[in-house]
């Protein structure tokens, strides 16, 4: 079974290729490709049963059609000139059956159906506004080709050596007619199909992203302008008041903490920008896991003595793990950022990892107030609602929304667990090298 597998797959990635892939080629182009290779291989049926039958200037005839037809298939998939391809091409082909008219017992043969499936062919290729101009021109050559048998009965010879034969003729053309008018509807329906779902999927896309868009406009008026109208009343302060050196050193405190959270919401929202314009994970490394974020965890670690926290550390040395860098220490930052606002003083962050299943589970867990179970749902969203940390620190869903995005794209799983009043964990499960 795996055989017959194997050979079929091997068939459809052929096909896939005569015919041209999706992201290189039109829909109009595959199927002109698929009627071209459709195409030669009825000529290429066509040519031994003319001989069985006694045609042989018509087999003759469909020696020079194939290599003809070859000549378009290659000139449309391999020079990208389609338009050139199938205007030569729906005229060689009118030219053929007319002269295959005569050649083959005129009216009483099999020539005369073979303008409907051209016909077909052509027009489900053409341009629009070139609908008319094809339509016409087969009428006017078939009746053309009927009224001149009619007056002129003598330039049509009956070309089959038996009644048999006939019969054989008209009804193997039959066949191959229908089959292809059903190849070819079914194609289009099919690809029909698929571009509309793909249409109605780039559409949810650019829905989503909409309003992805209008949530983090509405974050960033938010959420900029506390902190800036901060600055300006520390400022004004600053200029109108005399201060002792415990009012200016508490001020100055502020300021910063002020600073540090407009930054890292800065810091987000270009890292939200970036992935919505690359899409990408960027450079995937192996690296050393406490090589990679030995940065973030000493500025936290200061961060977090500061407020009194205690900060705690355990990372192996020779974890090593197939990461992008840069948004692995974002994502940390995030991670140890929100612990560290819903962490009161005199609670504890730790951040540790450990090898399970082949996977390095990297942990930050904190002792703050935790997570209400209302908003588990959207904590990875742009939904989640602004919150304040146990110093009045601000918080917002960017940082969380980002981390899950950025995760999915390196195939790293995210995950938390909560109680509220007790801490939550957030997790990692990275792929190591």
């Amino acid at each position: 079974m795996s055989t017959i597998h194997r050979i079929a797959n091997r068939i459809r990635n052929t096909w896939e290729y005569l015919r041209g892939s999706t992201h290189s080629f039109s829909l109009q182009s595959r199927i002109y490709h698929s009627i071209c290779l459709v195409t030669m291989l009825v000529i290429f049926y066509n040519i031994p049963f003319s001989l069985f039958v006694g045609l042989y200037k018509m087999a003759l005839l469909s020696v020079a059609l194939f290599l003809l037809q070859l000549f378009f298939y290659y000139l449309s998939r391999f020079k990208d000139r389609l338009y050139t391809s199938m205007i030569i091409y729906s005229v060689i082909i009118h030219v053929f059956f007319a002269i295959n008219f005569y050649l083959s017992s005129g009216i009483q043969g099999t020539a005369i159906h073979s303008f409907t499936v051209s016909y077909f062919l052509i027009i489900s290729i053409a341009k629009r506004q070139h609908y008319w101009y094809w339509t016409l021109g087969n009428i006017a050559l078939v009746l053309t080709l009927i009224v001149y048998e009619y007056h002129h009965p003598e330039i049509i010879h009956y070309r089959y050596n038996s009644r048999s034969s006939q019969f054989i003729d008209i009804a193997s053309t039959y066949m191959v007619d229908l089959l292809l008018i059903f190849a070819g509807l079914t194609y289009i329906i099919n690809n029909y199909d698929r571009e509309k779902k793909t249409a109605r999927q780039n559409e949810l896309a650019m829905k989503r992203l909409s309003e992805e868009k209008s949530k983090l406009i509405s974050i960033i008026s938010h959420d900029f302008r506390t902190p800036l109208r901060n600055f300006q009343g520390y400022l004004n302060i600053l200029k109108r008041t005399d201060l002792d050196n415990a009012e200016r050193t508490q001020l100055e405190e502020e300021l910063a903490r002020s600073t540090e959270e407009t930054q890292r919401l800065l810091d987000n929202l270009l890292s939200w920008t970036m992935k919505h314009i690359d899409g990408s994970a960027g450079e995937i490394l192996s690296i050393g896991l406490a090589t990679c974020l030995s940065e973030p965890l000493s500025n936290f670690s200061r961060a977090a003595s500061f407020k009194g926290v205690a900060f705690i550390s355990r990372l192996p040395q020779d974890l090593v793990v197939k990461v992008n860098p840069s948004l692995l220490q974002m994502m940390l930052r995030n991670f140890i950022d929100n612990a560290l606002k819903f962490t009161p003083r005199g609670g504890s962050i730790t951040v540790d990892a450990e090898l399970l299943d082949q996977v390095c589970l990297l942990r930050v867990k904190d002792t703050g107030k935790g997570i209400a179970p209302a908003d588990y749902e959207s904590i990875f969203s742009l939904n989640v609602r602004s919150s304040f940390g146990t110093d009045g620190e601000k918080g917002v869903g960017l940082g969380l929304a980002l981390c899950k995005e950025f995760a999915d794209l390196q195939g790293i799983a995210i995950s938390f667990e909560s109680q509220l009043g007790q801490g939550t964990t957030f997790s990692l499960a990275i792929p190591v090298a």
